[in-house]
């Protein structure tokens, strides 16, 4: 599978929706979603340093990279349009508060899997191997989700893992930061958790409790990766909600 960036700058929009994936994720995460973004606005699905590419490639990236990327990006769709939406994922999301909060021009947040405290379970573990050894039946759901949203080239040597250590640890100090800089955060923002998350610890909720711009939704029947059709229906149904409040 290709992990490709897709842009689309349509002349005269006003508005423009950058998607940011997760660690390891790939822009194919929101191909439905985009599917759904009208021709009258802009579009960047963006494919973050490292990724779509070789384990070693990945090791040799690191969340200053991703932060300045995605300051960058901003940055430029803010010359050129007045809003800025963002659709992100896990990782994603953290970076996504943080360009909310710098750049005015972020109007609206839609974050899926906000990872504001860890809490990994087994099942994360066994869908990690499943996609390693590439072993999925095809009624695995779970699994085939996870597989679709990795967005590294396949390496079977395990030695050649060692070098993601320091991007986990980023990650996690990546956390600990953006925990703080949620009390900063005043754009309007639609947060969604999953009862089944394999990684994401539902008390992430209590960082956005309380705020009157955050709305929080949290999809009972869904996982990290794999969604249930239901609440997959429902964010398609929120995201064209969105996308049409300033047309």
């Amino acid at each position: 599978m290709e992990h490709k960036e897709y842009v689309r700058i349509s002349d005269g929009s006003k508005i423009a929706v950058l998607f940011i994936h997760g660690i390891v994720g790939t822009p194919n995460h929101f191909s439905e979603f985009v599917s759904l973004v009208p021709e009258s606005i802009s579009v960047y699905n963006l494919l973050l340093d490292g990724h779509g590419k070789g384990v070693k490639d990945f090791s040799k990236t690191s969340m200053k990279k991703w932060e300045s990327q995605v300051a960058s990006v901003v940055q430029e769709l803010s010359f050129t349009h007045e809003k800025i939406y963002i659709l992100a994922h896990s990782l994603g999301t953290l970076l996504a508060i943080d360009q909310a909060v710098e750049n005015k021009k972020v109007c609206r947040l839609f974050l899926l899997a906000v990872p504001l405290r860890l809490s990994l379970k087994p099942k994360m573990t066994v869908n990690s191997l499943k996609v390693f050894f590439d072993r999925i039946r095809t009624d695995d759901y779970e699994a085939l989700a996870a597989k679709r949203c990795y967005g590294i080239e396949g390496d079977k040597n395990p030695f050649h893992y060692i070098g993601w250590i320091p991007r986990y640890l980023e990650l996690f100090a990546k956390i600990r930061k953006t925990r703080r800089v949620v009390s900063l955060l005043s754009t309007p923002c639609m947060v969604y958790l999953s009862g089944k998350d394999e990684m994401v610890a539902r008390s992430s909720k209590k960082y956005f409790e309380n705020k009157p711009n955050v709305l929080i939704n949290e999809l009972e029947k869904s996982g990290h990766y794999y969604y249930d059709k239901g609440d997959f229906d429902y964010l398609l149904s929120e995201f064209n909600k969105m996308l049409n409040v300033d047309l």
